[in-house]
Parts: C-alpha cells; structure tokens; sequence
C-alpha cells in the first residue's frame, strides 16, 4: 500500500512536531529529517525551510495526527521512537506526544510500551542509516 501524498505530508509534519518538542533539532535529527524527507519525495529545500522553520513557526499544531490505517500509525510511531532516540536520549516531552499520538489513533497501549522498551534496549544500534518503518510502503 501506497502512501498518499497528503499522507505523506502528515508524516512527516508529525515527525517536524515530534523533534520540536525539547526545543532543540540537533545534527542527527536534522540528517535523519533530511534523509525521511527524501524517502517521502519532498525536496530538499522544502525539508531544509521546514526544519529551520518548525521552532520559531507557533502556527503548527501540536495535535496529534491521525492516520487512516493501523500499519501506518504504527510505522509513524516507530520512526518516532527512533528520531527521537537518535541524539542519544528520548526527551520526556517527545515520549508524553508520541503516547498522545497512540491514544488518538487507538493503539493499544501495550503495543507502544513493547515498542519503546525495544528502542531504549536498541539505543546504541540507532543512527541516521537505521532502516524505517515506513520504507515498506514506499
């Protein structure tokens, strides 16, 4: 199943949310950003004005966003967990949404916990080439 374009944009707005919420975009976040950015068919001067502009802009929403399928939530919320793991830690504030995230789009608590102890056991193997979880459906 391809994704479409407007759920693309979800995606990866969703994601700019996510690496907001401790109010900093480090390198690794910002590369990681860039390359799911690719993946989904943006350019990169799109990307590279969004990322920039996500701290300051007070006009996107912090809602949660909600997809159509079960499958692509839950790649949302893997590809999450990761970025939000790939500068070495997951701030409290990107942990608090990504759970807002699941409960709007009624994951299953249990599956989201199992899926966050994966990543924190996995921390040292996350980095910018980690494989996501969104790639099956592109």
């Amino acid at each position: 199943m391809a994704l479409s374009l407007r759920e693309k944009s979800h995606y990866y707005r969703g994601l700019l949310v996510l690496a907001r919420r401790d109010r900093v975009i480090d390198s690794r976040e910002r590369e990681l950003m860039l390359r799911i950015g690719r993946m989904l068919d943006f350019d990169t001067r799109f990307c590279e004005a969004a990322i920039d502009d996500v701290l300051r802009n007070k006009h996107i929403s912090d809602d949660p966003i909600l997809f159509h399928s079960l499958d692509t939530v839950q790649c949302f919320l893997r590809d999450g967990l990761r970025l939000a793991m790939v500068d070495g830690e997951m701030h409290p504030r990107e942990l608090e949404w990504l759970k807002v995230v699941a409960r709007a789009n009624h994951v299953a608590h249990a599956w989201l916990e199992a899926e966050i102890a994966r990543v924190q056991e996995n921390t040292t193997q996350i980095d910018r080439s980690f494989p996501l979880a969104i790639q099956k459906h592109l």
